[in-house]
């Protein structure tokens, strides 16, 4: 069984990193794009946890998914490197799909973290500014100043 630990901590340990940076990114534009306060403190947990949950599921699924051909790269190499750079160069294509499969996921729950960790208190931005228009002068001219 080629989805050994030894495999799978490293390949997770890369799509970890990926998918931290690429999706947290991602999401920090989102946030920034919107109006509405956020949590930061748990959406990060949870997008963090996420991600862990995320590259372990990329990194064994991209391992299953090309058994085959690895298992056949495998019967040449001798050692760990040349084991390891047996794994990657035979299943390069079916990490990258299950990487992309995650990826997705990822950013699909993600999503649902965002909405999740909405502050209840919302910014200035979206205060009653738009009802009123004496607020909204008076939001204007403090902003000015």
């Amino acid at each position: 069984m080629i989805a050994s630990l030894s495999y799978i901590a490293p390949l997770a340990l890369f799509w970890f990193l990926l998918f931290w940076l690429v999706g947290g990114v991602l999401f920090a534009v989102i946030s920034l794009l919107r109006t509405t306060k956020i949590k930061k403190t748990r959406f990060s947990c949870l997008f963090t946890l996420l991600c862990v949950g995320c590259a372990y599921g990329a990194a064994h699924t991209g391992l299953i998914m090309g058994n085959e051909d690895i298992t056949f790269c495998l019967e040449k190499a001798d050692g760990f490197i040349e084991s390891f750079s047996a794994v990657i160069a035979c299943g390069v294509f079916s990490m990258i799909a299950a990487g992309g499969a995650w990826f997705v996921l990822l950013l699909a729950i993600g999503a649902l973290f965002l909405l999740l960790s909405r502050a209840k208190n919302q910014s200035w931005i979206d205060g009653d500014s738009h009802k009123d228009p004496e607020s909204s002068a008076r939001n204007k001219k403090l902003i000015i100043e």
